[in-house]
């Protein structure tokens, strides 16, 4: 059994009493966390997942609402050095990683350099198709989403198989305006996680703007994808109340499943 928990879903403002868009996968023996945004550590402990459950970190992109917590959690692998506790991998495009080693040093400075430098990475291009085998039943590809030429975005492709884990697929899109690498990702999916942080209902005007998608196009990938289940995540705080609306819009796209996962929602595959 595949096990997803969101810490959080909301976008860059989050909805009163919400916090970022964040995802820990438990994968057999490995455990992906998605994304660290400024309240990792807190929404960890929230859900009752220690830092040391954390086999692999993969970063979607740089933007803050996804990264600004990296520096904490990488001071909690400093402040517990025990050979029970190992820094996790660090997975993500050139850009991405290099900030994120810039940024702890800005943070913590040069006097732990080596901590940083010497955490194990696993870099994937930015502009092409990568993939990372993280265990030998378990394989991760990337795609490059529309976002941002400042913080280059990958969606992420989980791809399970063997005896314990069985043929499974889940699909992120991260953060992303519509693109054709959406389906591609998500073909077959039996979960795909698409950020849906405008409602074409609502909000007509924002349709394709800023970098994101509407939960009307989340809808549409999931059924041109042939996806079994659908998750509308990044959610803009200017819906708190409203969530139905999205729900409704992404729908009327994709006969299957849809949900609008909160904080510490557990879905299993």
């Amino acid at each position: 059994m595949i096990e997803i928990t969101f810490l959080g879903t909301g976008a860059a403002l989050p909805m009163p009493g919400g916090t970022n868009a964040s995802y820990f996968v438990r994968l057999g023996s490995e455990n992906l966390l998605i994304d660290t945004g400024p309240a990792i550590l807190q929404q960890l402990d929230a859900a009752g997942i220690s830092p040391r459950e954390i086999s692999h970190i993969f970063f979607t992109h740089r933007h803050g609402d996804h990264v600004l917590g990296f520096p904490m959690l990488m001071m909690w692998y400093m402040l517990n050095p025990t050979a029970s506790i190992q820094t996790p991998v660090l997975i993500g495009g050139n850009t991405t990683l290099d900030a994120l080693e810039q940024l702890f040093l800005h943070v913590y400075g040069p006097e732990v350099a080596d901590f940083i430098t010497s955490a194990p990475r696993m870099n994937l291009p930015e502009d092409a198709p990568g993939q990372a085998r993280i265990h030998p039943h378990i394989m991760l590809r990337t795609l490059p989403m529309k976002h941002a030429p400042h913080a280059p975005a990958l969606g992420l492709r989980i791809d399970t198989r063997g005896e314990r884990l069985d043929l499974h697929t889940l699909a992120f899109t991260g953060d992303t305006a519509p693109c054709e690498n959406i389906v591609t990702l998500a073909r077959g999916a039996d979960l795909l996680v698409h950020e849906s942080t405008w409602s074409a209902d609502l909000d007509p005007q924002l349709i394709g703007t800023a970098g994101h998608s509407t939960a009307q196009e989340a809808g549409r990938n999931a059924a041109a994808a042939g996806v079994a289940r659908l998750a509308l995540t990044h959610i803009s705080h200017r819906y708190a109340s409203r969530e139905s609306t999205l729900l409704d819009e992404a729908r009327r796209e994709f006969a299957g499943p849809v949900c609008i996962p909160t904080s510490r929602t557990v879905l299993t595959v």
